[in-house]
């Protein structure tokens, strides 16, 4: 586990420090910035209705980001 510097938001110009894991080929696997690694975006949803899953993470809780 790495810990490194992830630029996010709509012009890349967010820096956060974030924890990777090497999987190869240049890639790195770390949790979901927009969900914080529950892959559940109810909270954050203006009109909460049951559980609605993540887009950025498909609902698994974590990305991959260029190492």
């Amino acid at each position: 586990m790495t810990k490194m510097s992830a630029f996010v938001a709509l012009n890349n110009d967010t820096e956060v420090r974030c924890d990777v894991i090497c999987v190869g080929a240049g890639a790195g696997e770390t949790t979901c910035f927009e969900c914080g690694g529950t892959g559940d975006w109810t909270p954050f949803h203006p009109e909460p209705k049951g559980y609605i899953q993540c887009t950025d993470c498909k609902g698994t809780g974590k990305v991959l980001v260029t190492v």
